[in-house]
């Protein structure tokens, strides 16, 4: 509390305030002495003359003759001072506190010595005779009766008595004055310190963190400058710390929600940064901050181009596959970052999962591979068969009759492939508006059922369908959901045997309406059901090819589901059959 400015203010007014009052006293002090002194002399020396005009009427009106130590006993008795009479040899005649006849003489006492002299002699000095400190005043006496000395003598003791008396009262007074000089300082300084105390208040509570903190005091001396010049800086700090917090909080939802995993590696190895994304990609759990990037990150081949980037002080660019953290595949490019101003150097590591990316160039390739596969089968056999006719020259009726029908449906199953292809391309192309309607889909799953069972009919496969009672309404595109039922029950038709059985079910779930068709078919393995809605990926090719399948019927039928605004899925276990379903949003 003593170390703050009011404090310290206090105490510099109170010093110069304690040094003015022990000046102005001492200087008092001693001109009173100086004065008090002075008058003391002019008495005595007027109360002298008196007793030396005294000598002159020994002999009084009423015919009284008085003895010299007569006249120095009056003149003691109306005051405190010692009188004294001497003649000119320094005999004394007369003393007002001692025996004249018993004392020596007193010619060269320096006051006496003076006066014989004519002069006025005054003295402070021991009294041989009273044993004490005196003052002495002696005046020259000449008259008719005498021509000597009269001496007066006061002792200092008195003298001293006053001058304690009065320098006790000087420090009363000095006391009471510093008394009432700190309760103005208290008031002063707390008037002067205010300002400054707010001031720091505030700068504190801006410390603080309130930046929106102000002084309120209007003055034109230095502290309303000071306090306008905070107030200025608040607002030009406020603005700043606003746009720095702005850029910030931009950043930060940048770092926040991209796909990109980011990750700063600081002094000695440690992470001081790491975003969402790059948490999820290397598993770092929580507490990762500040921990070495060796405990945390579980890919060597990061830390390997970590070490290699920093040696090198050059970006280092790799595609890597993160087999403890779900088989990722990442690219990954490792940047030292230059800072001239400390001597170690950051790390930047940015994280891409291209786990889609690779997956899409692999069904892209696939893709190619299948086209060239599906589309080189038909022309082949097309031309062969052609080839063939045309080096019989028709000769031979049965053969030509055989190679015609052969070439008639590869170019059938060719111009399916071809058909299914642009339809994919239009579904994929986004551009097909669903024409949306309200409809029955009871009587619509019952349509699609009745016509293809006369195509399993032909194989003793039953379909076996069941009405809801209530009907089903629904607002959404009668045709598409009709192609999609359609491309699921042949589907089933191909894949089951002779004499199976297809299952129909119309379900109301929630907001949501599925249609299951579960058939009794050879199934699909675990492992390949992630992959039956890809174009041209078929689980059983020698199979596929014999029931004339494209691979791309459950591919359209995904398509058609997305744009209609619902999903189909897909459960099977291999050698019991498969339930595919397909729900629609109410």
């Amino acid at each position: 509390m003593f170390k703050s400015y009011r404090w310290k203010l206090i105490g510099a007014y109170l010093l110069i305030i304690t040094l003015l009052l022990v000046l102005l006293g001492g200087i008092v002090f001693v001109n009173f002495k100086e004065f008090y002194l002075e008058n003391l002399e002019q008495r005595l020396t007027k109360e002298t003359l008196l007793v030396a005009d005294m000598t002159k009427y020994r002999n009084g009106n009423d015919g009284v003759a008085r003895s010299y130590q007569d006249i120095c006993d009056i003149a003691a008795r109306d005051s405190a001072a010692r009188f004294t009479i001497i003649n000119g040899n320094g005999t004394v005649l007369g003393d007002s506190s001692a025996q004249s006849g018993k004392m020596d003489s007193h010619s060269d006492r320096p006051e006496v010595y003076r006066a014989l002299h004519g002069e006025i002699g005054v003295e402070m000095r021991f009294s041989d005779t009273l044993q004490m400190n005196m003052l002495y005043v002696a005046v020259p006496c000449d008259n008719q009766q005498i021509k000597g000395v009269v001496r007066v003598a006061m002792p200092l003791a008195e003298l001293q008595n006053i001058y304690d008396q009065v320098l006790s009262m000087m420090m009363v007074a000095t006391l009471i004055s510093w008394i009432l000089a700190f309760l103005l300082s208290l008031v002063l300084a707390e008037h002067f310190s205010r300002p400054l105390r707010d001031i720091t208040e505030a700068v504190k509570d801006m410390a603080g963190g309130n930046l929106k903190r102000r002084t309120v005091y209007h003055s034109e001396d230095e502290m309303g400058i000071l306090a306008q010049a905070f107030n200025e800086m608040g607002e030009h700090f406020e603005y700043s710390m606003h746009e720095v917090s702005e850029v910030k909080n931009r950043l930060e939802a940048l770092l926040n929600n991209t796909v990109n995993g980011i990750v700063m590696i600081g002094m000695e190895g440690r992470i001081i940064y790491a975003n969402p994304a790059a948490v999820s990609l290397l598993g770092l759990g929580v507490d990762y901050i500040g921990k070495k990037h060796a405990e945390i990150v579980a890919a060597y081949e990061i830390l390997d181009m970590i070490d290699e980037a920093r040696a090198s002080k050059q970006p280092v660019n790799r595609s890597i596959v993160l087999h403890t953290l779900g088989a990722k595949t990442i690219e990954v490019n490792v940047v030292p970052i230059k800072n001239e101003e400390i001597a170690s150097q950051d790390v930047l590591v940015v994280l891409n999962d291209i786990t889609e990316i690779k997956r899409l160039e692999k069904v892209r390739k696939d893709f190619v591979a299948n086209v060239s596969h599906e589309l080189k089968t038909p022309v082949a056999s097309i031309s062969g068969f052609s080839e063939t006719l045309l080096d019989e020259g028709g000769r031979n009726p049965d053969n030509v009759m055989e190679f015609t029908k052969i070439i008639y449906d590869e170019a059938q199953r060719l111009a399916h492939l071809i058909s299914g292809l642009l339809e994919l391309s239009k579904l994929e192309s986004d551009d097909t508006i669903p024409n949306i309607q309200t409809i029955n889909l009871g009587q619509l799953v019952s349509g699609a059922v009745d016509r293809m069972s006369k195509i399993s009919s032909l194989r003793h496969i039953v379909i076996r369908y069941e009405e809801p009672v209530i009907p089903v309404g629904l607002e959404s595109d009668p045709d598409l959901i009709d192609q999609i039922l359609m491309n699921l029950l042949d589907n089933a038709i191909k894949y089951s045997p002779d004499g199976g059985s297809i299952e129909v079910k119309l379900e109301e779930i929630s907001d949501r309406i599925i249609i299951r068709v579960n058939d009794s078919g050879i199934g699909i393995p675990d492992k390949e059901l992630p992959r039956i809605f890809e174009r041209f990926y078929r689980v059983d090719k020698a199979r596929s090819r014999k029931t004339g399948g494209t691979g791309l019927g459950l591919a359209i039928v995904k398509h058609l589901a997305e744009n209609l605004g619902g999903q189909v899925t897909a459960e099977s276990t291999l050698g019991h059959g498969s339930t595919f379903s397909f729900s629609l949003p109410r």
